[in-house]
């Protein structure tokens, strides 16, 4: 009776959201990357994207996007913010 109880309770826990992994993905998509610079900045899809860009021809707005990145990040990047 005791193992009814403890699932019932683990089922009912609260999910915690947690940021998203671009390392891991990058890591699957770039296997030879270095992974000490890849651990530093492996929340920010923007930095993780700079990276990979110095390997690949790939386009910085495409590889955001094969990271997962969020759609207003990646329209974030492609319109020109500056003001010159």
């Amino acid at each position: 009776m005791n193992s009814l109880a403890a699932s019932a309770a683990a089922g009912s826990a609260p999910q915690l959201p947690t940021a998203p992994d671009y390392c891991a993905r990058a890591l699957a998509l770039w296997p030879r990357l270095e992974r000490g610079r890849l651990a530093r900045i492996r929340h920010d899809p923007s930095r993780v994207a700079t990276l990979i860009s110095h390997r690949t021809t790939l386009s910085y707005d495409a590889i955001l996007e094969l990271l997962g990145a969020p759609p207003a990040l990646v329209d974030a990047q492609t319109s020109p913010a500056r003001d010159h």
